[in-house]
């Protein structure tokens, strides 16, 4: 079966109920009947806009139904949405939309400062779009979304139609990972959640006709990344509901009760983060949360700690937790499932089943093969990165004539099949499910008035899996003031990668060649830590 997710779209709305909910925010709900016809006049419109087929459209908003309906609108008319992190600065921001050739500009008006700056500088933009009001020079997303012909459209789609999930994991500054609908499909199906597989369209469309018990999925992570708009996108294709957080900052009392609220049936979040104040609300809440339909809990992006699952289940007992490892380069890696029965410990997870680990000899160790290596998978994986082919052959390698993705995560397979990672690749930092490309910061670093060298590392923390950490070498005798060089960084750095503490050392731990010894680095960095 090759799947075509506008397509898919186009059938799960003939056999839905029309009043079914399809999004829900706060006071916002939007049915399935109007979801559909909504999502036909945003494709009408942005190909009647001048946009042509694998177009790229620039999304730069927070969690509103619009973000959804919007996707969607673009996997309807053969565009290519590509992802743009809210938090990043103007400058970054057109590096994303250049990057990416983007023509088109979706965005809220709190970020109308840095578009007023950006409509000057991107005349290759043809359609500017206002998710919530008037702006200058752009078009108001309500009056597309609700004006004009919402009937499906005769259009002629394709498996290959793709959306960017922009990265700067891997890759040093951004760059978009191209997912085929059809991929993006084909690892959904493997996971541990999917309990069966049909065959083709028309069975596909009998379980979502017949479900008795559709699925209700809060997306609690940024729709900006990968885990928040498959995850939403995943539970729209069965026929299902997304329930959005109406708070634009993470609030896990808010959380369980949209949960009870709405009798969400799954959560999405982002490790350790979200799952420890979770945990708290549920300890100190004084009547328990009504939270029966509650079935699923899934992570990305960050592992999260045996104890704080073992919290959780001590409220919800009858409860899965999730663990998905994978990359924005390579999903399905592995898996971690633990209930009040059974449990994996912190780090440890179930390979997916194409996970592989790649040697640093080039070997391919498979399912039964314990050892060391670079965890990878075969096809179906993503097309590459786009506009970057030397990238793209680094991380999308070819190994005895079969390709795989090979984001960079050394791991250990263990004798009973089970995988650990050893340590994440290229430097990358990960804080609170941001992926920080340390050579970046370094620089920005470097850049400010007294500062001769730095070195940047990622501390493990309770709260974020990591902080971002500066050792650096004053210039002339000139002492740290931290705190105005953090100010300094604004505007040079989205906030996340601002290094949380700046330490002055002596001696910067390098060889004779420059060469930066981060273990060393780190080891200094923890013991800095401890004395402040």
């Amino acid at each position: 079966m090759r799947w075509i997710l506008g397509d898919m779209l186009d059938a799960v709305a003939t056999v839905v109920p029309p009043e079914r909910q399809a999004i829900v925010q706060g006071d916002v709900s939007i049915a399935w009947g109007d979801f559909d016809q909504r999502t036909n006049r945003l494709a009408r419109a942005f190909l009647a806009a001048g946009l042509r087929s694998g177009d790229r459209v620039g999304f730069l908003m927070r969690n509103k139904p619009a973000y959804v309906e919007a996707f969607i609108g673009c996997l309807k008319a053969r565009l290519s949405p590509a992802n743009i992190n809210y938090r990043y600065t103007a400058d970054e921001v057109a590096y994303i939309l250049r990057n990416s050739g983007a023509r088109c500009v979706i965005f809220q008006k709190e970020f109308a400062r840095d578009i007023a700056l950006l409509q000057e500088t991107l005349p290759e933009v043809v359609l500017w779009i206002c998710e919530d009001g008037e702006h200058r020079n752009a078009q108001r997303f309500e009056a597309l979304a609700s004006q004009g012909n919402g009937a499906p459209l005769d259009i002629q789609r394709a498996p290959e139609d793709a959306f960017l999930m922009y990265t700067g994991g891997t890759t040093g500054r951004p760059k978009g990972v191209i997912w085929p609908g059809h991929t993006v499909r084909e690892v959904q199906l493997e996971s541990p959640l999917v309990t069966w597989r049909p065959e083709n369209m028309a069975q596909y469309l009998e379980s979502v006709r017949t479900t008795t018990a559709p699925g209700r999925v809060i997306p609690a992570c940024p729709l900006m990344h990968a885990a928040g708009i498959t995850s939403t996108l995943s539970e729209l294709l069965a026929g299902g509901t997304v329930v959005l957080l109406p708070s634009t900052t993470f609030d896990a009392k808010e959380l369980w009760q949209v949960a009870a609220r709405e009798q969400a049936t799954r959560l999405l979040i982002v490790g350790d983060v979200f799952a420890r104040p979770m945990a708290r609300v549920l300890d100190e809440a004084r009547k328990p949360f009504a939270l029966d339909a509650l079935k699923v809990i899934s992570s990305s992006g960050l592992m999260w700690s045996i104890e704080n699952k073992r919290q959780l289940l001590r409220h919800l007992p009858q409860l899965k937790l999730v663990d998905l490892y994978g990359a924005s380069e390579a999903s399905g890696l592995g898996y971690s499932v633990t209930t009040a029965d059974t449990e994996m410990p912190t780090g440890r997870f179930q390979p997916g089943p194409r996970t592989v680990l790649i040697t640093s000899s080039g070997e391919i160790l498979g399912p039964d093969q314990p050892g060391e290596g670079m965890i990878a998978r075969p096809e179906p994986i993503p097309q590459g990165y786009f506009g970057d082919p030397v990238k793209t052959r680094e991380t999308f390698q070819v190994h005895g004539g079969q390709r795989y993705a090979v984001p960079g995560d050394w791991a250990r397979r263990h004798e009973d099949g089970s995988m650990e990672l050893i340590g994440r690749g290229n430097l990358v930092i990960n804080t609170g499910g941001e992926k920080v490309f340390v050579e970046e910061v370094e620089q920005a670093v470097k850049q400010l008035d007294g500062i001769d060298d730095a070195m940047v590392i990622g501390v493990p923390d309770a709260s974020f899996g990591h902080i971002v950490v500066a050792l650096t070498r004053m210039r002339n005798d000139i002492t740290l003031d931290e705190f105005t060089l953090r100010q300094a960084l604004r505007g040079k750095l989205a906030g996340y990668k601002i290094p949380k503490r700046i330490f002055a050392v002596d001696g910067m731990p390098r060889s004779e060649s420059g060469k930066g010894n981060y273990q060393q680095a780190r080891q200094m960095a923890d013991s800095l830590l401890a004395r402040h």
